[in-house]
């Protein structure tokens, strides 16, 4: 039985402002520690509950966050950007689950921990008219290959903003922020016992959750924080601009209006002022 599990850093416990999760801040090397034990919890968890194959996907900014030579030897990691399919890149059918940990809310939601979704330059991204951050992103990226989300762990708001768009997913708050840059955390270890406690029921008591599916067609509209970053996202072939801040795209399936977005979200990031 092969589990996914996408790991992000701004939803860990103990993390709550950018110096923590910039590569230059002051406590990344800690946040660095945190997230790998994090993610070491729900390896530990989903093998004691019958896992035969775990793949990690690093998925917090380049891909360089985890540290390899402590992360449980059992699973494979993929590392590095850019990827195709960014914080999912990997997922396929043959997976039974994905599971989400240190996920954090879309850009936007008031009192959650350094929200964005992707990047501080796109105010909101929605898909077929349903706004999304990274959870339901990533949930539709796996919700393609039939693969549904059991489990998510990030702050309140990320749980919240999960169950709302996936009923019945499995949550597990390990924070809840006060504002956008401060949090109420449990010590580490208790957070780790939490979440190796919680993966394993998810898999060996699995919630009756469904993939997120995205059939047909699908519409992606995204709402950039100026107009030249528009201008930039608009770039891409067969896009449409809608307004001064917004553009959408048509892709045959979730990946290729997937695979647009993550373009856009590069296309963005280009200048440091736009």
């Amino acid at each position: 039985m092969k589990i996914y599990i996408s790991a992000d850093i701004e939803g860990v416990g103990g993390v709550a402002r950018h110096e923590h999760s910039r590569v230059d801040g002051r406590e990344y090397p800690l946040a660095r520690r945190l997230m790998t034990n994090e993610v070491n919890a729900a390896i530990r968890g989903v093998f004691a509950a019958g896992a035969t194959e775990v793949t990690v996907a690093d998925s917090h900014n380049v891909g360089l966050n985890l540290l390899p030579e402590e992360l449980d030897e059992r699973a494979r990691l993929v590392m590095g950007s850019p990827r195709p399919l960014s914080m999912m890149h990997g997922i396929d059918e043959t997976f039974a689950a994905a599971m989400f940990v240190g996920y954090h809310a879309m850009g936007g939601t008031m009192n959650a921990s350094i929200v964005h979704t992707f990047t501080g330059r796109l105010q909101e991204v929605r898909l077929n008219g349903v706004k999304v951050g990274e959870i339901g992103l990533n949930a539709a990226l796996a919700g393609h290959f039939g693969v549904p989300v059991t489990f998510v762990a990030g702050d309140l708001a990320a749980c919240r903003e999960a169950e709302a768009l996936l009923p019945g997913v499995r949550t597990l708050a390990v924070k809840e922020a006060i504002g956008a840059y401060a949090a109420v955390c449990e010590h580490p270890a208790r957070t780790c016992r939490a979440i190796e406690a919680a993966a394993r029921e998810a898999l060996e008591t699995p919630p009756k959750v469904e993939p997120f599916v995205l059939k047909g067609d699908v519409e992606l509209t995204v709402r950039c924080t100026t107009a030249s970053g528009a201008d930039r996202a608009g770039m891409i072939p067969r896009t449409r601009r809608l307004d001064d801040l917004t553009v959408s795209y048509v892709g045959a399936d979730v990946v290729e209006a997937f695979q647009a977005f993550n373009t856009m979200s590069c296309l963005v990031e280009l200048v440091p002022f736009i």
